[in-house]
């Protein structure tokens, strides 16, 4: 366009065309000026909603501040998805487009498409002028982050023999009431809903009304939910999917020993170090799912060396029923945890509908990692 109006400037030698050129030689250094006094006091902001489901449709929400209301050229923006439980991230690039306004929000949409911790950064931006001549580079500090949990499954458990419990130890919960008939903590008025055996017939003639006996609750727990998450065994690497099962297996299953008044720790051996958290209550399970999303999937450990470290410990005898959820089958490592314990394992296999399997001493269950969701309703242990 300069060469043009110079040209024409030379042939016509007329000022309409000598205007022309001056104006398509200055337009240029007044845009980049233009740009650099509306990017003083430009800021940029991002925030998400704290928790989310798997699978679902995140909006994180970007804004824009800046102090003047001067034309502002297309705000490109740097930003970091994290994911802590996987140590995964990707960078994603979105361009803004402001208007006039001071103050502007723009939504993107995340796919969750993976259970833990996200984190969102935007460590840069850059603003172009209106010509898209120039480009201007800033470094910010703007930080959300989400939890995204597992996908919620009722799952309800058939106990072929309830787990046993040291009904008669010496350690018990002052703070709410149990299922050990040896030890009544107190009697009270009849509620629907109690069970036909905790009721004092012979004080409940005298008083002429129902009374039942509250039981006490022993404080030593001995049902274990031992789950593993790896990202490789051995030279196999294991996806994410058979992860995620992992972790909303674990927690539903948890939830339904819970409904079940079934109190049970639920661990994992990460590191050669046994982490395990008790769940009695409400507040305590969903202790339990942060501590499960939080915690950092291991890059590689194998089975055997897992239950080694959890068998040094003794662990192994403080339990007489163990839940064992895994996305790598080894049939060795599962026949010596057997021989500790009454055994289930649940394994993550790929294409494979729900099928349960008698095995030398432990009872198999194998569970189609893409599916789950939709197949697994009820789990016989």
């Amino acid at each position: 366009m300069v060469v043009s109006a110079l040209s024409a400037y030379i042939a016509a030698d007329r000022g309409e065309a000598l205007v022309l050129l001056c104006m398509l030689v200055f337009v240029p250094f007044f845009s980049v000026a233009l740009q650099a006094a509306a990017m003083r006091g430009i800021g940029i902001s991002c925030r998400v909603q704290e928790i989310c489901r798997m699978g679902q449709e995140v909006s994180v929400y970007f804004e824009v501040c800046r102090k003047s209301r001067l034309p502002l050229g297309a705000v490109w923006i740097h930003a970091v998805f994290e994911n802590i439980l996987y140590g995964e991230q990707r960078s994603v690039t979105v361009c803004l487009l402001p208007d006039e306004e001071k103050k502007m929000t723009f939504v993107y949409s995340l796919h969750a498409e993976d259970c833990g911790n996200v984190k969102i950064r935007v460590p840069v931006m850059e603003c172009r002028d209106l010509l898209g001549l120039s480009r201007f580079r800033r470094q910010v500090q703007a930080e959300t982050e989400t939890l995204v949990y597992p996908p919620e499954i009722r799952l309800s458990i058939e106990l072929l023999q309830r787990p046993e419990t040291k009904n008669f130890g010496d350690l018990y919960d002052q703070q709410k009431r149990g299922q050990d008939v040896s030890e009544v903590s107190g009697l009270r008025d009849y509620i629907p809903g109690d069970s036909m055996n905790s009721i004092h017939w012979k004080l409940s003639g005298k008083m002429d009304k129902l009374i039942v006996r509250e039981f006490g609750n022993p404080s030593n727990y001995n049902t274990l939910i031992l789950y593993e998450m790896i990202k490789r065994a051995g030279d196999t690497r294991i996806p994410g999917t058979y992860n995620n099962a992992v972790l909303a297996l674990t927690a539903a299953i948890s939830k339904s020993l819970l409904e079940l008044n079934l109190e049970h720790h639920v661990g994992r051996v990460f590191h050669r170090d046994f982490q395990v958290v008790p769940v009695y209550s409400s507040d305590t399970c969903e202790q339990m799912l942060l501590n499960l999303l939080c915690m950092p999937a291991a890059e590689k450990e194998s089975g055997a060396d897992m239950i080694y470290s959890f068998l040094r410990g003794n662990a192994g005898n403080d339990y007489t029923k163990i839940i064992y959820i895994t996305p790598h089958y080894e049939e060795e490592t599962a026949r010596q945890l057997s021989r500790e314990a009454g055994l289930t394992v649940i394994q993550i296999a790929q294409g494979r509908g729900m099928n349960d399997s008698p095995s030398a001493g432990y009872t198999l269950i194998s569970v189609d990692a893409d599916t789950f969701g939709d197949t697994v309703h009820s789990i016989t242990i």
